[in-house]
């Protein structure tokens, strides 16, 4: 009987516990996502005093992106891949659902970050409307 009832708590906490396991992964994914999208704007707007224009490529992947600005110095280390949990490997074969995109003379940017499920924008910051994560 003692067992039985020890087994039922066990199932009872195991159900409990997914939804709120998932809940915290996706809070310290969005957290992830966020530190990414800083860091990749402050090394393009420091790319951007430099060079006097956004990267002249209409639109780049994440790991392009963060392979220019690495090149260029405006990275000092690889940022943390939000989607896998480590630092970037500029391989192209992890998880990118980074999107820069800029206008045909380069005077503006848009970063944004993918859903990896449903493909809709999950966070944005842009040089014109969102600038600021706030």
């Amino acid at each position: 009987m003692m067992l039985r009832r020890i087994g039922w708590l066990v199932v009872f906490v195991t159900a409990l516990g997914w939804p709120i396991r998932n809940a915290i992964q996706q809070v310290h994914r969005e957290a992830g996502i966020r530190n990414l999208l800083l860091e990749v704007q402050a090394a393009l707007q420091n790319y951007h005093v430099d060079q006097e224009r956004y990267i002249p490529r209409v639109k780049l992947t994440g790991t392009e992106i963060i392979s220019v600005l690495s090149d260029f110095g405006f990275l000092s280390k690889l940022p943390v891949n939000p989607w896998s949990g480590v630092s970037w490997k500029l391989d192209g074969r992890e998880p990118d659902y980074l999107v820069y995109e800029t206008d045909p003379r380069f005077e503006t940017y848009s970063l944004k970050a993918i859903d990896a499920k449903n493909g809709t924008t999950v966070l944005e910051l842009d040089s014109e409307e969102n600038q600021s994560l706030e």
